[in-house]
């Protein structure tokens, strides 16, 4: 006769709890997961900057400034641009505008869902006063450039290295100028990495962020008041699969950790968009041997905006010195 053992209450419950435990891991991980496919799909989306002529700007990063960068765009506007076009390594057509100089060579590149007349507006007219040969750029999927997506740098870092090799073969610039503002910012020092053209002399990054995954951390934490642990884990694994391995390992301080060009670099101290300490940690991982300009009061890249003399004396100290130790070279060899 075959004898039952009865089943042990206590055993019982406990699989009952990690079951249902496991069931809510696993619930969790998935909306999660899914939660970040559908968020990254809206914030890739292709951008429309604003209007700052038209729009109302109380309650803005621009209210502060309005006055001010509204008469700068105006300026801007009016200058004699003609349109120009590349095509990128994955086949869109990426537009910019150029104005003509007998100087150095910028190339402007604007940030998320903005365009180079909201950022570099007055920025732009220093340049051209200069003398320069101003290049402002529709990063892809905003303006008049093709693309269906933005990322955050990841592909627009190529993009960057395509604008400055337009600059060299087909402008002949001999001296060329990568100026980014938030994530162009992020793009023209990622492009650091695999290398500019020789024709490139230096770098100047503006309230960059450090990396796409430290943008998420922050923004969690910022905005929901989630802490990264889990999240980032499980969002880094939906954007990897989504855009790329790469994509989630990028970040401005390593790319720009072994290149030899020279950087300038700005950070606000009122921003609110991207992480504080970007900029600097930038600057630390080159050893502290570039320029590092923080400005206390300014707006997420609205530095120009909050001091555009101290802007300006940072931008013809770093233009010239670069010229000076080339010359210094030249004639040492």
């Amino acid at each position: 006769m075959s004898r039952r053992r009865a089943l042990n209450p206590v055993g019982g419950v406990i699989l009952t709890v990690l079951i249902i435990l496991a069931a809510a891991v696993l619930a969790f991980v998935l909306l999660t997961f899914a939660g970040t496919l559908i968020a990254l799909r809206h914030n890739m989306r292709p951008g429309e900057a604003m209007d700052l002529t038209t729009s109302n700007l109380d309650g803005t990063r621009f209210e502060k400034y309005a006055e001010r960068v509204v008469r700068d765009v105006e300026e801007l506007r009016a200058l004699p641009w003609e349109d120009v076009c590349i095509s990128s390594f994955d086949g869109l057509r990426l537009h910019g505008r150029l104005i003509r100089g007998e100087g150095d060579t910028v190339i402007l590149v604007h940030g998320y869902h903005s365009s180079a007349e909201n950022d570099f507006a007055g920025i732009a007219r220093w340049y051209v006063r200069r003398g320069c040969t101003v290049l402002a750029v529709d990063q892809r999927s905003h303006g008049r450039s093709e693309g269906r997506s933005v990322t955050f740098g990841y592909r627009e870092q190529r993009d960057a290295v395509a604008w400055a090799q337009f600059a060299e073969y087909e402008l002949g610039s001999e001296r060329v100028w990568m100026h980014g503002v938030s994530m162009g910012a992020v793009s023209v020092l990622l492009a650091l990495e695999d290398g500019y053209p020789d024709c490139v002399r230096g770098v100047i990054a503006d309230c960059p962020f450090d990396s796409p995954v430290g943008l998420f951390a922050f923004h969690l934490r910022k905005r929901f008041h989630l802490p990264p642990f889990p999240v980032v884990p499980i969002g880094t694994l939906a954007w990897a699969l989504m855009i790329g391995p790469d994509f989630v390992k990028d970040s401005c301080h390593a790319a720009a950790a072994e290149s030899a060009l020279p950087l300038l670099l700005f950070s606000a101290g009122e921003d609110k968009t991207v992480p504080p300490r970007c900029a600097e940690a930038v600057w630390e991982a080159r050893g502290r041997r570039d320029v590092w300009i923080h400005m206390p009061g300014a707006h997420h890249a609205l530095c120009w905006q909050e001091d555009a003399e101290q802007y300006a004396s940072a931008l013809e100290s770093f233009l010239s010195s670069e010229r000076t130790a080339q010359t210094a070279e030249e004639a040492g060899a």
